[in-house]
């Protein structure tokens, strides 16, 4: 299967769970965004351009499960898959948790980017919403995301020869 294929296919897979299952391990009225952790896993290593094009789609896909701000988690994962790719590599060293630290990052700039669409620019709004479950909900996700980092850190990897094939 061809490296997009599974890209595809996991994304799908991650959002089925992230619209049936994820709702029902909330803390605290807070849950995890299993779109964002793969959102970081796909495009850390990546330029800026593939940040963007990854972070649309996977912000469009989730759109498509909550209709009435169609484009409001486009734009949130366009803006931070481009600053996941643009200095998510090149400025953080290359150790679990900072990568957390960014995943936590990446979190709250996103609720912050949705929560002022939702809330039509209330600032009030904005900051309660924010204190009351963005902040528990980004360190959810940046937990779960340290440990799907770290699974992922154990499977295989293909070795490349020296002619550049596999």
């Amino acid at each position: 299967m061809t490296y997009l294929l599974r890209i595809i296919l996991v994304s799908f897979i991650v959002f089925v769970l992230q619209v049936t299952l994820v709702h029902s391990v909330t803390v605290a009225g807070a849950s995890p965004d299993l779109i964002m952790v793969l959102l970081v896993v796909l495009v850390i290593d990546r330029k800026p351009v593939a940040g963007i094009i990854v972070g649309f789609m996977l912000g469009f896909l989730q759109d498509l499960g909550n209709a009435s701000f169609l484009g409001m988690n486009a734009l949130a994962k366009t803006i931070v898959g481009y600053g996941i790719a643009r200095y998510g590599r090149d400025y953080l060293p290359d150790n679990i948790l900072f990568r957390g630290l960014l995943v936590f990052v990446a979190c709250l700039i996103n609720d912050i980017i949705t929560l002022n669409v939702a809330t039509t620019f209330h600032p009030a709004e904005v900051i309660i919403a924010f204190f009351r479950y963005s902040i528990l909900s980004a360190a959810y996700t940046a937990l779960l995301a340290v440990f799907v980092m770290q699974l992922i850190d154990l499977l295989p990897r293909r070795k490349v020869r020296s002619g550049g094939r596999y």
